[in-house]
């Protein structure tokens, strides 16, 4: 299912209210795993506690079985981690994660947005300048999928799949003071590129801006380590530029 797809079935499941499904009807597994997966996200749950499966299926208004099945789902994400026990958790921010993560976008979305900067129409252009960043969040996520719109279906899934990932380290970055206006310059500067038509200088922009977003917050995690991966991705995409 696109991820298109994915946030339409989730505000329709939304339309239930916030307790879960309306009376006698039961969720199925895909709309718990929105859900579930949309909260983790967020940040809603504290990775250091368990969850209850039992306050979790009454709070979805859902029986355990289509609950078991959306956290093994999250689970083969890399959302949840299982315990010997049973027990499950949100999987904790870690520092391998987060520049893989990062590694991953640099190299995808520098691909995408060479694909994408030759196809655009002046409509596509209009609407890539007027993002807001009052948004944020939502606006960021919409500015980057313009970035790969006309790189192809499968490309969009993988990048939107990782861009909704680091969105629980975004938040860590969005805390940083000089987060807001260093994002404004960089996504002007991308702007700036796709506008005169150039998308090696779009895909060098872009791979900058999420490398120093990834940089950053490793800088604050451990200010000690060698960020090999997230180098290594900027360095393959910026070569020769």
């Amino acid at each position: 299912m696109t991820r298109a797809g994915r946030a339409g079935r989730a505000r329709r499941a939304g339309r239930a209210g916030p307790g879960g499904a309306p009376p006698g009807v039961e969720l199925s597994t895909e709309v718990v795993h929105d859900r579930l997966r949309t909260a983790i996200l967020q940040g809603e749950f504290d990775p250091t506690v368990p969850l209850s499966q039992v306050k979790l299926a009454a709070r979805l208004g859902v029986s355990r079985t289509p609950l078991r099945e959306a956290l093994r789902m999250l689970q083969r994400e890399g959302l949840i981690d299982s315990e010997p026990n049973r027990r499950v958790r949100v999987a904790k921010l870690s520092l391998a994660d987060l520049e893989q993560l990062y590694a991953a976008r640099v190299l995808i979305e520098a691909l995408a947005v060479r694909l994408t900067v030759p196809a655009y129409t002046a409509a596509d252009l209009a609407e890539l300048k007027g993002h807001d960043l009052d948004k944020w969040e939502e606006a960021h996520q919409h500015y980057h999928g313009l970035l790969r719109r006309h790189a192809g279906g499968r490309i969009d899934r993988l990048a939107g799949d990782l861009s909704d990932h680091t969105g629980r380290y975004r938040r860590v970055y969005m805390a940083e003071p000089r987060a807001w206006s260093a994002a404004a310059q960089e996504h002007a500067a991308i702007f700036d590129a796709c506008a005169s038509g150039d998308a090696a200088a779009a895909s060098t922009q872009l791979a900058r801006h999420l490398a120093r977003t990834a940089l950053t917050l490793i800088a604050l995690f451990d200010p000690e380590h060698e960020p090999t991966p997230v180098r290594e991705a900027l360095r393959l995409v910026t070569a020769g530029a």
